[in-house]
């Protein structure tokens, strides 16, 4: 069995970037940008949430915990949010004071949970789980803290496409002559993630969100794009020079306004899903 008290393991941050995940601020403009339908629709493969002690693990700040409060009758007292980013939850905090919420949460890395065995009846891991280093172990600390007859909702992207504003970023890096290593595919997407999490549950679901935007304003493109993490990351680095930096959001704008002038519009598809994974004991609605 893991340390839960001592064993901190600090590579979660790391492999979309330490810098991006230092802050809330700009994760939360991005999911306010995006919308919340992608995230009702996860929120409501669980038949029932009021009565449940959840946790919400790898939060950030408080994405779905939010929507749980403000749409799906929880109270906010039989919630913990966890982050491995003090920063993250500082913004989680941020929200809480706004809305005059009193928010419990632990500083803690998924690979290494400070919670008892069978502690919560729902487990939420949700766009986390391709963070960790080790996701076997992240898995396995999730199972363990699960009561007989819970369930984990895992959230999380599909390899099969690329989403438009990476594949924007990545023709704007080559626009400007800045060097850059080609993604390896995700090692917790929605076609790998369920032969992981078998391992340490009864019964793993499949579930698919397809959707597409239609965007005749490249300005929005813009916004949306100086929120993400590619982004933001880069603008810490060392080795790429400023005027390099400032101007990307322009040349994605303008890569973006190439295609709207071409087609009228530019499509952006989006293929997430979730797995709903169940302990033996469930008893589904």
């Amino acid at each position: 069995m893991a340390n839960r008290n001592t064993d901190v393991i600090s590579s979660q941050t790391l492999a979309t970037g330490q810098h991006y995940y230092s802050s809330g601020s700009y994760l939360r403009e991005k999911h306010r940008l995006a919308g919340d339908q992608y995230v009702r629709w996860a929120l409501d493969l669980i038949p029932n949430w009021s009565s449940a002690r959840i946790l919400d693990a790898g939060g950030g700040w408080g994405r779905y915990l939010w929507q749980l409060i403000d749409h799906y009758a929880v109270d906010a007292r039989n919630v913990v949010l966890t982050d491995l980013s003090i920063g993250m939850l500082h913004t989680a905090f941020e929200e809480a004071h706004q809305r005059a919420v009193r928010l419990k949460t632990a500083a803690c890395n998924i690979e290494s949970l400070p919670f008892p065995d069978q502690h919560f009846d729902i487990v939420l891991a949700n766009k986390v789980l391709y963070h960790l280093q080790d996701i076997p172990r992240g898995i396995g600390e999730l199972a363990r803290i699960i009561k007989p007859g819970g369930v984990l909702l895992a959230t999380t992207n599909s390899d099969k496409i690329v989403a438009t504003l990476i594949a924007l970023h990545y023709e704007a890096l080559k626009t400007l002559n800045i060097a850059f290593v080609p993604e390896a595919p995700s090692p917790f997407s929605m076609e790998n993630g369920g032969a992981l999490l078998t391992e340490q549950f009864e019964t793993v679901e499949h579930h698919y969100y397809s959707d597409e935007t239609l965007i005749e304003n490249a300005a929005e493109i813009r916004a949306a794009y100086e929120t993400i993490g590619r982004y933001r990351n880069l603008l810490a680095r060392d080795d790429i020079a400023e005027a390099d930096k400032q101007a990307l959001p322009a040349v994605v704008e303008q890569l973006a306004q190439a295609i709207i002038d071409r087609d009228g519009v530019l499509k952006s598809p989006t293929l997430m899903g979730a797995f709903v994974c169940r302990r033996a004991g469930f008893a589904s609605a």
